[in-house]
């Protein structure tokens, strides 16, 4: 799922209701995450640049068959349009997770574009999506300077929060000058965000041709754009998504195995029941009926 920031702490917040001393609080897009005697797995796209810090637990950052685990006083920044899973945990002594994530939004991308000095620019584009940050004096300062926010009911000033953000930016930048070229793409403004799209309506009859045309791209752009964030062909992330939901819905819903395959976009009944059998080992027949009978 795209990751909408304001939408997302209120659901992580709701998430802990009944947590001893678990919250999450949100300062013109600076969050800190709190976890006490629980763990908790989510995958999401976030929908703009983040660093995220992490003060105390662990949290083990996915991507493909790619796993990143972060210890507490390191650093992480993650591209937009990256679709990750964060695994958030307590600590193996008992420490709490927390931790602080900072959203660069474009607004501010753009007022920051607009003061670094331009020899910048020649940066090449960095490949990673993610980027660890080890423990240095500049990430400590900012982020033990924010720290005191944690448990605090007072609420930072605007300009402060700007000048903390601009902190973060100057904290990857250093680790990672070709991080500069994700950072300031301002190109395809009209572009709606892809993941988002993608994870909505993966189960629509639609061609690529015409999912890229929905999110306002051309083909080749759709497809490139698209390996981006998920590091595959767009076909075939699309059959394993609808595979995926059909394998839940046959184990869940008492439904003909003909309308749960329609459910999830597949049209040919030949062609999804053997596309099945060749992932799973057998056909959604088989399927419905064991997972049906072992509810007996």
């Amino acid at each position: 799922m795209s990751f909408d920031f304001a939408e997302n702490v209120i659901i992580f917040a709701e998430s802990f209701n009944g947590m001893k001393d678990s919250r999450v609080i949100e300062y013109n897009g600076i969050s800190f995450s709190c976890i006490h005697n629980a763990s908790i797995r989510e995958t999401f796209s976030l929908s703009d640049h983040a660093l995220v810090f992490l003060s105390s637990g662990s949290l083990e950052i996915s991507k493909q068959d790619r796993t990143l685990t972060m210890s507490p006083g390191e650093s992480i920044f993650i591209r937009k349009d990256c679709a990750v899973t964060l695994t958030k945990s307590m600590g193996a002594d008992g420490s709490p997770f927390k931790s602080v994530m900072i959203i660069f939004e474009r607004k501010f991308l753009l007022q920051y574009f607009r003061k670094i000095r331009s020899e910048q620019v020649s940066a090449e584009r960095s490949s990673s999506s993610v980027l660890m940050i080890p423990p240095r004096p500049d990430t400590a300062s900012l982020f033990t300077s924010l720290m005191p926010f944690f448990w605090s009911e007072d609420k930072p000033t605007e300009e402060w929060v700007i000048g903390k953000k601009t902190e973060g930016l100057d904290c990857i930048l250093k680790t990672d000058k070709n991080v500069y070229a994700s950072l300031f793409d301002f190109s395809g403004k009209w572009k709606i965000d892809l993941a988002d799209f993608m994870e909505k309506n993966y189960t629509q009859n639609l061609s690529l041709d015409e999912f890229a045309n929905y999110t306002g791209r051309s083909l080749s752009s759709f497809n490139r754009d698209f390996r981006k964030i998920y590091g595959e062909h767009p076909q075939k992330w699309i059959i394993n998504k609808r595979l995926e939901a059909a394998k839940k819905l046959l184990s869940e819903k008492p439904s003909r195995v003909q309308d749960i395959m329609n459910d999830v976009g597949f049209t040919n009944l030949s062609h999804f029941s053997r596309i099945y059998k060749e992932t799973y080992g057998h056909s959604p027949s088989e399927e419905y009926s064991l997972s049906h009978l072992s509810l007996e």
